[in-house]
């Protein structure tokens, strides 16, 4: 009978342990957000998709990338104007981007999508991007309807939690730090990196 309750209280202490365990687990696994507020035809966004990719590609089991093509950006009349930084082609540009994006929760062809129409020539090749980037998505109606409108709406609402005083703009787990703005438009892939290594336990063949 001893044994018996010795066995449970050792069992009673193992669980009670592991349920204390598990919570920080669960943080341990959680992966660096990143929020990346920018617009579609500013040179500077532009020049950041060339870092973007390539680390995006790296590290995505280990991020988790939120796109927002606004900027600097506002509205008037809940949507029915908007007006952009560099004029009516970056709204529409804008609007584009959101429409497609949100056509897809795959993070990885969000990312090909975007770089490749922040490259592209003109919005014509938005059909070829998002089929590059197995995206199906009916642009057209998107853009043409409150559909768009909404997500435009949207996304000015996360980008003005942050007030942006330069596109692009990088915020990582939702709070703004501009020594870690500054870094990531000089080194994006090294702070990802150093942020990663803070937050969890990386593999050794990671961010080498």
């Amino acid at each position: 009978m001893n044994k018996l309750i010795t066995a449970f209280c050792i069992f009673a202490v193992l669980s009670c342990s592991l349920a204390e365990e598990t919570p920080r687990e669960k943080r341990q696994a959680e992966k660096l957000h990143i929020t990346l507020l920018y617009e579609s035809l500013c040179p500077d966004s532009r020049k950041f998709m060339h870092q973007l990719a390539p680390v995006h590609e790296e590290l995505k089991d280990y991020i988790d990338i939120e796109l927002v093509p606004f900027g600097k950006s506002s509205s008037e009349k809940n949507g029915a104007i908007f007006h952009c930084q560099h004029g009516p082609a970056e709204c529409e540009g804008n609007r584009l981007q959101s429409c497609v994006i949100s056509s897809s929760n795959d993070q990885a062809a969000q990312v090909k999508f975007v770089v490749c129409q922040m490259f592209a020539a003109n919005y014509a090749n938005a059909d070829k991007c998002a089929s590059q980037a197995n995206i199906r998505t009916d642009v057209e109606y998107c853009m043409k309807t409150p559909t768009g409108t909404k997500l435009q709406l949207d996304a000015e609402l996360i980008t003005n939690q942050y007030r942006p005083s330069f596109v692009p703009t990088i915020v990582y787990n939702r709070v703004f730090n501009q020594q870690l703005q500054d870094q990531s438009l000089r080194n994006f892939r090294a702070t990802v990196c150093y942020l990663l290594r803070q937050q969890i336990p990386l593999p050794a063949t990671v961010c080498q």
